[in-house]
């Protein structure tokens, strides 16, 4: 078996650049996450629901745009016992379970958005072209061993460094990463960089939590990397399916589906500040309101591994077939 990188050159989003911010190597997101939460520490919390708003729950919103589309309609019910039938009764497994121990709970959500998340970047890389398995048994066992440290003892690396130092490295970090699109962009970057660079991103997800203390904040700075990936996957593919079949002139389906989304995203937000412990504080009780959010979440999780399993031969047709960006040839 050869190590070597199989080299995709498909485009997803509407340019290289985009695919590079969004879904290859969106390394922006936590580099600017930790300048402003080590920078503004009093708005910590605030930084926290934003991007639980803007990023997290979008995110979790976008998954039913897929139900949406009347094409599906037909698989899901040819599918019912295991995408409807199925998950609802684990999640009311789920909910006896909250009555007797909400932390199990919290910890097996924990767990699974750990696998899904890591299972996304596994297809990431499968998209870019990166298929020896070796890569993808990297990305998972620093995943896995990330989480574990998460779940005993976050911020096990942590120390105290200079606020200056950190600035320092943020401003370093940020011109190396652009200077790495630039060239990307330039067809100058070798070609072992560029299809290096889902690795990456895929093993910098749970790097975050051997850093920082604070769990909530340690997830929202490499998970938000993941957020940024799926919806840049989702929101490329749906619209271009619907411009393909004449609807992308439809103003009123896409704002109502925008509309959707976002009022989805400030319900569950709410939802969920409203139910979890308080950031910063010594308290880590979650309230029952908490599990309205982390059941929709964990059907997210289970319902992805059915609509974006490409060996279906409908979701082939109905997901795959829109996903990369026509060649121009």
């Amino acid at each position: 078996m050869t190590n070597t990188l199989h080299i995709n050159y498909k485009q997803i989003t509407s340019s290289k650049l985009l695919d590079n911010l969004l879904i290859n190597f969106p390394l922006w997101f936590p580099i600017t996450y930790i300048f402003l939460a080590l920078n503004f520490p009093s708005f910590t919390k605030i930084l926290f629901i934003g991007s639980l708003f803007l990023f997290a729950e979008t995110h979790f919103a976008s998954t039913w745009l897929f139900f949406f589309d009347k094409e599906n309609w037909a698989w899901v019910k040819t599918n019912f016992y295991k995408v409807i039938f199925v998950p609802i009764y684990i999640l009311g497994l789920t909910i006896i379970a909250w009555l007797f121990s909400p932390s199990f709970v919290v910890l097996a959500h924990y767990l699974a958005s750990g696998w899904h998340v890591t299972r996304q970047s596994e297809g990431i890389m499968k998209l870019y072209g990166v298929k020896t398995k070796i890569y993808t048994w990297i990305v998972y066992f620093v995943s896995f061993l990330c989480l574990s440290v998460g779940i005993k003892q976050p911020g096990l690396l942590a120390s105290k460094v200079d606020i200056n130092v950190i600035n320092i490295l943020i401003c370093f970090s940020l011109v190396l990463y652009f200077l790495i699109l630039y060239l990307n962009k330039l067809g100058k970057l070798s070609n072992i960089l560029v299809y290096s660079l889902p690795i990456l991103t895929g093993i910098s997800i749970y790097l975050p939590i051997l850093f920082f203390k604070d769990l909530f904040t340690a997830t929202a700075i490499g998970v938000g990397m993941h957020w940024c990936q799926y919806m840049a996957l989702i929101f490329s593919s749906y619209l271009r399916k619907k411009s393909s079949v004449g609807e992308n002139q439809n103003y009123s389906s896409n704002y109502s589906r925008l509309a959707f989304i976002f009022s989805y995203a400030f319900l569950m937000t709410s939802l969920a500040v409203m139910g979890m412990p308080k950031i910063n504080t010594e308290n880590s009780q979650y309230s029952f309101i908490y599990i309205i959010p982390l059941l929709f979440q964990l059907y997210h999780f289970y319902i992805d591994g059915y609509i974006w399993k490409f060996s279906d031969p409908h979701i082939r047709q109905s997901v795959y077939r829109y996903l990369y960006k026509p060649s121009n040839n």
